[in-house]
């Protein structure tokens, strides 16, 4: 009987220190912080992010394409696109691939199966300038917030809230970065984002998004026939507001990414071309 009173003690010991362990922070309107990572976006960070894409309806690719980015980012203040040095492990139709994809704001390099290549100045000015060109406002794409506990990410103490998205919102806000994809109307978009905002700083340190984009039948043919896009992200940011060092490639031989696309089609994975 002791023996038991003693175990019994034990399990209450450990499920009340499981349960109290972010007890140090008093909860905040889910909607208050929300609304304050809005106002301190991320000017830079280091990054570790892991993004799953499934493609329905596409026989091309009938398994999830995983990839996971690691490394500096630093914004592009909503003028260009972000600069970053990430390494890149992936894996699509049962292969890994390693690599390594930089951006300098102004060129995009891609290092993969031992070939280098660029995207080049021109079709990143033109992205560039869509960028300038758009109103993008991500605190209009979470609903209604809720609380769903607290965590521990990027170093900091964070409140994790729960919303689902605004597809409408979504949608309006990258409709001008389709075009390169060639759909002529936005995908619809539904799913869930959960959002880890330090106590301290009030800044984004996690986010995790499960959506599902559906393409519009008249689109489906542009993208092979691809029906529905399922999107699972999980990104993690720490040293936020540090300097980030980008390496910027010094060496030549960069081919056009188009190159890629080919070898890509030759493997029976179809790219736009």
């Amino acid at each position: 009987m002791r023996s038991r009173l003693i175990l019994a003690s034990l399990v209450v010991v450990v499920v009340n220190a499981a349960g109290c362990g972010d007890s140090s922070h008093e909860t905040v309107k889910p909607e208050a912080m929300l609304d304050a990572a809005a106002a301190h976006p991320i000017s830079s960070a280091e990054t570790d992010v892991d993004l799953r894409l499934e493609l329905g309806g596409a026989a091309q690719l009938s398994g999830p394409l995983q990839v996971r980015l690691s490394g500096p980012y630093v914004s592009g203040g909503g003028r260009q696109i972000p600069k970053f040095d990430w390494s890149l492990k992936a894996s699509a139709l049962g292969f890994p691939v390693g690599g390594r994809a930089i951006s300098t704001g102004t060129n995009v390099y891609l290092s993969i199966y031992g070939d280098d290549y660029q995207v080049g100045t021109d079709a990143v000015a033109a992205a560039n300038e869509r960028i300038g060109a758009a109103t993008i406002h991500p605190r209009s794409w979470f609903g209604r917030a809720r609380v769903e506990g607290q965590g521990h990410e990027g170093g900091e103490d964070c409140e994790r809230i729960s919303a689902p998205l605004r597809g409408d919102a979504v949608a309006r806000d990258i409709a001008p970065f389709l075009g390169g994809l060639g759909l002529a109307e936005p995908p619809g978009v539904s799913g869930r984002a959960t959002a880890c905002i330090g106590f301290d700083d009030r800044v984004l340190h996690e986010i995790e998004v499960g959506a599902v984009l559906d393409i519009p039948p008249a689109d489906r043919g542009a993208l092979q026939g691809t029906s529905s896009i399922a999107v699972d992200l999980d990104a993690v940011f720490s040293d936020i507001g540090e300097s980030q060092t980008i390496s910027v490639p010094r060496h030549g031989g960069y081919r056009p990414i188009r190159d890629l696309a080919i070898a890509l089609n030759d493997l029976g994975v179809s790219i736009p071309l």
